[in-house]
């Protein structure tokens, strides 16, 4: 799917997505990533939601982020109960989607420029 709206003067946009890539500026990517408004982590060690555990939630805590969407492939599907806990108490709220419902959102809440964090999670190959 093709998602056309103005970036305000953002940095990155995501210009487009499918099940196995998702496009940001003209840069298609195939692998996990984490967007923010700020910066784009392709070097992230998450690829499925048995990777998301609470030692783990620095590295998802970049650029003090008020929300994390995580996209999480063509179903939906939820980290841990206890990933979850901690990063509620570390004062961020968690969304988890299917990750075309996870672009579209980011998309959103970048645009009205909130602390917002998109993790995208694709297999590792």
């Amino acid at each position: 799917m093709r998602l056309s709206l103005d970036d305000s003067g953002q940095r990155f946009v995501i210009r487009g997505f499918t099940d196995t890539m998702v496009k940001i500026n003209h840069d298609e990517w195939s692998r996990s990533f984490l967007l923010t408004p700020e910066q784009i982590k392709t070097d992230v060690p998450f690829h499925t939601m048995a990777d998301l555990t609470p030692d783990r939630l620095s590295d998802l805590c970049i650029d003090d982020p008020e929300v994390l969407i995580v996209g999480t492939g063509k179903k939906t599907l939820r980290a841990s109960a206890e990933f979850q806990a901690r990063i509620l108490r570390a004062g961020i709220g968690v969304e988890f989607m299917d990750t075309g419902a996870a672009c579209r959102t980011y998309t959103v809440l970048a645009s009205e420029l909130r602390r917002v964090s998109l993790l995208v999670l694709f297999p590792a190959e």
